[in-house]
């Protein structure tokens, strides 16, 4: 390749494109102001999307050896404007992803085009196609029916953990309040925990309030703004509060100080401030009471007939920590968070909140195929009933605890009665709100499912997960045109979210759009490290047509799921599905029970798949009595 006709790489991820000849950066056809250095920076970290670039590469890549600058200073700076002309933040990255004292990896999916120079029939076949990308663990279940063109309506999508903002939400007419992220002003990074500990206490508080009439903004969506230096009118209107309550935390001497300030979004004016001061020393008894009377206060403020007081929250340091570190990664990582919460009850056993916190860690585990559901919902029952012998008024702990009776007893009266407890007791929790959304839906009770997630996505607007799970239900719905809207918005806000992928591809085979289906099947495959496997289905695509591109996604996908049993925990009921979809009435009827010993999430939407995925082997006795078991209400 002569210098006068050079090979041109463009790069295309989410809105933005990067064009590695002349440096330029655009979102939406409109050029981005950045550096060189960071431009050079983020075309090393797209030419290689999903895997590990050490700073040590970078450096060589970047700044020779004869490069006279202090390196780690100016990588540091080099991201920090990255993340600037991205609209991204290393808490929650949806581009850059930081691996501590490692270097960084990009993690969205990543389009790469090739132009002039060699044909591309030339090039390597990866530099043609969505490139490859391997998502780490953090809040999500494993999608492991990537590569179906026609998706389980209601499969383990129902447990999927990508939350998203919705764009046609219901909202009730309801005062909506968001609580920013504390700021840390001791000067101490190893205090943050103390500053995101406060910001979850004043959430948690606010929320027990319990008022119709006042709703609080979740913590995964209020965090997303830590350090984020937009305003109050642009925070208020992306989150859709009337009102933002802004916060910080300093050290002065033997003295913490705590402020607090409640705006009003409409004319960005004050409506309320104070200041708290304690003497230093356990920080939790700092947090709960701070946040109790801040709770109180902003009530008061807002609703002044109502003036009812919530209840001091007892908690601890450890919990704290190990909520902060709880985006689990690995077993070994989920086993370090079992050991912080170890420590921490161990140190008060009479605190509720830990064994809370623990049922939820042992439900994730089992979600993300780290531990086997029948030992992890069984661990999970049991803290969670603890937690409610302790503070009955606790709605985590009712949350999990009907999470447990339905996976392991199918019990569904009792479930039904702990979400109901849940919701009373924190009407503005969302994670109840979308439990009790899958709860109805796997009833079949579509309407009332969907006005509850919709609740979900008003209180945590940021979160991928409710609209990911609300797309589910509006595909099971069969209202396509909302489910397209919702899942479109999902991977705006996430656009690794290999479900909404998956769940777009079954609308569009439905819909007998048939290349955009490819299109997704194939995304959602690179998402998954299936990179050969993505080229294959996409050249059956283009050769045979799309019966047999989907024919050969469900045998390569039938062998992904059967090799990775070999060595970590696999939904059975996702073999089975698989089994069924390929027309094998026996294999499938021999995983459901396998599913069923082992307390599968997903057997519970057997009822609904019957009439669809499992419609040629339901008159099968074995089916028949895995359904009674299942004990579904009338």
């Amino acid at each position: 390749m002569s210098t006068s006709n050079p090979l041109r790489a463009i790069f295309r991820f989410g809105a933005y494109e990067v064009d590695s000849r002349t440096g330029e950066l655009r979102k939406n056809g409109m050029r981005i102001r950045c550096q060189e250095q960071p431009i050079q920076v983020l075309v090393a970290l797209l030419e290689r999307p999903g895997e590990l670039l050490t700073r040590e590469e970078l450096r060589q890549r970047v700044w020779p050896e004869d490069t006279f600058v202090d390196f780690d200073h100016a990588l540091n700076t080099a991201v920090k404007k990255i993340r600037a002309a991205l609209n991204d933040e290393a808490d929650s990255p949806r581009y850059l992803e930081t691996v501590p004292r490692r270097g960084y990896r990009f993690i969205s999916p990543v389009q790469t085009e090739m132009t002039p120079g060699r044909t591309s029939e030339e090039l390597p076949a990866e530099k043609l196609v969505v490139a490859e990308t391997h998502r780490p663990l953090i809040n999500q279940r494993v999608v492991l029916l990537a590569a179906t063109l026609i998706a389980i309506v209601g499969g383990g999508y129902y447990w999927s953990n990508h939350r998203a903002r919705a764009s046609d939400t219901n909202a009730p007419n309801r005062t909506m309040v968001a609580v920013l992220p504390f700021e840390n002003m001791t000067n101490d990074p190893s205090q943050e925990y103390f500053s995101d500990g406060m910001t979850e206490e004043t959430i948690s508080q606010l929320g027990r309030l319990n008022s119709q009439n006042l709703g609080v903004i979740a913590r995964t969506s209020a965090m997303k703004y830590k350090h984020s230096g937009k305003g109050a009118r642009e925070i208020g209107h992306e989150l859709n509060s009337d009102y933002l309550l802004e916060g910080s935390i300093r050290r002065e001497g033997p003295r913490v100080r705590v402020v607090a300030q409640l705006i009003r979004v409409a004319d960005q004016s004050p409506r309320w401030s104070h200041q708290f001061d304690y003497e230093f020393g356990e920080p939790l008894y700092i947090e709960t009471d701070a946040a109790t009377e801040i709770a109180n206060m902003v009530h008061a403020e807002l609703e002044p007939a109502t003036r009812r007081r919530v209840q001091k929250a007892d908690s601890m340091d450890f919990y704290l920590r190990g909520l902060a570190e709880s985006n689990v990664h690995t077993a070994e990582g989920l086993d370090r968070i079992f050991q912080a919460f170890d420590e921490g009850m161990k140190k008060d056993p009479n605190c509720a909140p830990p064994f809370a916190a623990l049922a939820r860690l042992y439900e994730r585990g089992a979600n993300l195929g780290l531990l086997k559901p029948t030992d992890a919902y069984a661990k999970a029952r049991v803290a969670a009933e603890k937690a409610i012998e302790i503070d009955p008024a606790n709605p985590e702990a009712h949350i999990y605890l009907a999470d447990a009776l339905l996976t392991v007893d199918f019990d569904w009266a009792r479930a039904q009665a702990e979400i109901q407890k849940a919701l009373t007791l924190n009407v503005n929790d969302p994670n109840a709100h979308e439990w009790n959304g899958i709860f109805l839906s796997l009833q079949g009770r579509f309407d009332q499912s969907i006005r509850e997630l919709r609740t979900a996505v008003e209180l945590d607007p940021l979160n991928a997960e409710y609209l990911v799970t609300l797309g589910s239900v509006l595909v099971a719905a069969e209202r396509p045109v909302e489910a397209e809207a919702s899942l479109k918005a999902a991977i705006g806000l996430d656009p690794a979210s290999d479900s909404a992928h998956c769940l777009l591809a079954e609308l569009y085979a439905r819909d007998k759009r048939y290349a955009e289906a490819i299109n997704e099947t194939t995304t959602a495959l690179f998402l998954h490290g299936q990179r050969e496997q993505a080229l294959k289905i996409k050249a059956a695509y283009e050769k045979s047509g799309y019966e047999a591109a989907r024919q050969m996604a469900l045998q390569e996908q039938l062998n992904y799921l059967l090799n990775q049993r070999e060595k970590h925990f696999v939904s059975a009921f996702d073999i089975a599905a698989q089994y069924a979809k390929l027309g094998d009435r026996q294999r499938s009827l021999a995983w459901l029970q396998t599913a069923y010993q082992q307390r599968d999430v997903g057997l519970l939407c057997l009822r609904h798949a019957q009439n669809d995925l499992f419609a040629f082997e339901r008159d099968a006795p074995e089916f028949q009595a895995i359904l009674r078991d299942l004990h579904y209400p009338q």
